[in-house]
């Protein structure tokens, strides 16, 4: 047998294992820095304008009524967390913005998977089997792609998830310590990801149950301590939701009260069975990375993995999973904190994302937005695969299928990566060719204070420093929206930086014609998959 020392040296091997391979992995980012997930351009747009002196949070523009003037957006959409900390390492080690994303990404990854092993032991878990977990999550692709796009608020929000957890199941008592760190969290969670709201009320949820429960372990059926025990557990959920109102006021009149936000646009109302099945679905889901081994099974950008029939019936099978894994944790739970823990991020989870997707907010059926769940069902699952040494080769035969996948997915995307451009910002731009880079630098270079660029989306705009930039968001647009488009006014120069494509479908035409203060445009090619418009103002 293991003495409790070779145990012990057993799990802290592995975490160290687990270290070296994040800190591996950093360097190769760092060597090869990642490209940028779509909504963290936006953040990166912002920063540029902070760094050109103008105030906090604030995307400049030309612009929707007279693109000779400049409109500004105070950016509600995406939290400021994404771009702030890259730019706190730019700041500090002099470097590029890709080179500080890479040092953000492991970093956080380091801080994170320490928060949730910490986690892990607080909820009751052995140090091993937490151990064990945390070298599992490693291995999730919602992990390994960080290295390759940098998701900045996925990330970020990882880093604080698991000691804010951590924090809430050390309250052993209701004091005004407590309250005001609870009153704190939300809006630092909020500045990592906007999506920490409904983690911010969970958490405090579980607080609230964990210590009242201690204070007043079960109803005796005498009516003097039963009411004592209620008022317990009404002052503690008064004190709670007072600290939990505070922090949310905060969020609101400093952030989501100056802009809309994916809440904030609706369809109207949608029952289909995702609507309520991708929640229900989520802890397996997520734990697994199902929904990123395969592509999406609701959220197929690009292509479509599964026919809905057969996504409906994966999910209807994961969704009995989960519930399931739910029911041996409340009927055989390793610790009550855990039992509490998943339970109520279970329920709120179900309650704010169905009612989310019910009234078709700008969300996608995308399981990285589940990731706490899967996080908090990794313990309990290793936990149960241990069992028995048939559940246990079970666990490892699929992990080494898992570890297979991602070790191939990210192999394939970091050579992408390796062959992908690179420009002033530091980030790989693998929709960019060298050639067209090139030539975006010489104009932003060339003395036109000015010109304006127009770009069909926000990732090479991060490429362009001296002149004002028009983003033109092809990936959320159809035919109609091209034809519809309208800039008035004048200024200098534009160059329009359009697909080879456009030239074939007519939306080039669509495109210079919606610019009504300019009255030709000269055509180069720049590559072979872009071309250069450059139009010329009307005369006065």
């Amino acid at each position: 047998m293991r003495s409790p020392l070779q145990k012990d040296k057993r799990h802290r091997l592995l975490l160290l294992f687990v270290a070296i391979i994040v800190l591996a992995l950093g360097i190769l980012a760092i060597v090869v820095p990642p490209a940028v997930d779509y909504d963290s351009c936006w953040g990166f747009l912002v920063m540029h304008n902070m760094e050109q002196g103008h105030p906090f949070n604030l995307l400049i523009s030309p612009a929707d009524d007279n693109i000779a003037k400049n409109q500004t957006e105070f950016l509600t959409w995406w939290t400021p967390g994404q771009y702030i900390v890259p730019y706190f390492f730019k700041t500090l080690l002099k470097i590029s913005t890709g080179q500080a994303a890479s040092i953000t990404i492991m970093v956080c990854d380091l801080i994170g998977l320490a928060g949730f092993y910490k986690l892990f032991t607080k909820l009751g878990f052995s140090k091993w089997v937490a151990a064990i977990s945390i070298a599992f999550i490693l291995t999730q692709q919602v992990f390994v792609q960080q290295f390759i796009y940098y998701h900045g608020s996925e990330l970020i929000l990882f880093a604080f998830m698991g000691w804010f957890l951590y924090g809430c199941f050390s309250v052993k008592k209701i004091t005004w310590l407590v309250l005001v760190m609870l009153l704190l969290a939300g809006p630092v969670g909020f500045f990592a990801k906007s999506s920490f709201l409904w983690i911010y009320a969970a958490g405090i949820a579980c607080v609230w149950i964990n210590v009242s429960v201690n204070q007043s372990p079960v109803m005796s059926g005498t009516k003097a301590l039963d009411n004592k025990r209620l008022k317990v557990w009404l002052l503690n959920g008064s004190l709670l939701a007072f600290s939990f109102i505070c922090g949310f006021l905060i969020i609101y009149f400093c952030f989501l009260s100056k802009g809309p936000n994916p809440t904030s646009e609706t369809a109207g109302f949608l029952v289909k069975f995702e609507t309520f099945g991708f929640p229900l679905s989520s802890p397996m889901l997520s734990a697994f990375s199902v929904d990123e081994l395969t592509g999406g099974l609701i959220y197929q950008p690009e292509n479509t993995a599964f026919s809905y029939p057969l996504a409906v019936v994966i999910l209807l099978v994961l969704t009995f999973c989960s519930l399931a894994f739910i029911a041996i944790m409340i009927k055989y739970p390793v610790d009550k904190k855990y039992a509490i823990a998943k339970v109520i991020f279970y329920l709120f989870s179900v309650v704010f994302f169905s009612l989310i997707y019910f009234e078709q907010a700008n969300i996608s059926y995308e399981g990285r937005h589940f990731r706490i769940l899967g996080l908090l069902a990794t313990p309990g699952l290793v936990y149960l695969f241990f069992k028995s040494k048939v559940t246990k080769t079970l666990f490892f035969v699929i992990w080494i299928g898992i570890i297979a996948m991602e070790f191939s997915y990210f192999r394939g995307k970091y050579k992408a990566n390796i062959q992908a451009s690179r420009n002033i910002s530091g980030f790989s731009q693998p929709a960019y060719d060298n050639l067209t880079l090139t030539a975006i630098t010489k104009l932003d270079e060339d003395g036109q204070t000015d010109a304006i660029f127009v770009l069909m989306g926000p990732g090479v705009a991060m490429e362009i420093k001296n002149k004002r930039r028009i983003i033109i968001d092809e990936g959320n647009m159809v035919d109609k929206d091209f034809m519809n488009m309208k800039y008035p006014g004048k200024a200098g120069p534009l160059y329009i930086i359009m697909p080879a494509s456009y030239l074939k479908d007519g939306k080039s035409a669509m495109v210079t014609k919606s610019f009504t203060g300019y009255h030709q445009f000269a055509v180069k090619q720049l590559s072979s998959k872009y071309y250069l418009y450059t139009g010329i103002p009307l005369a006065p």
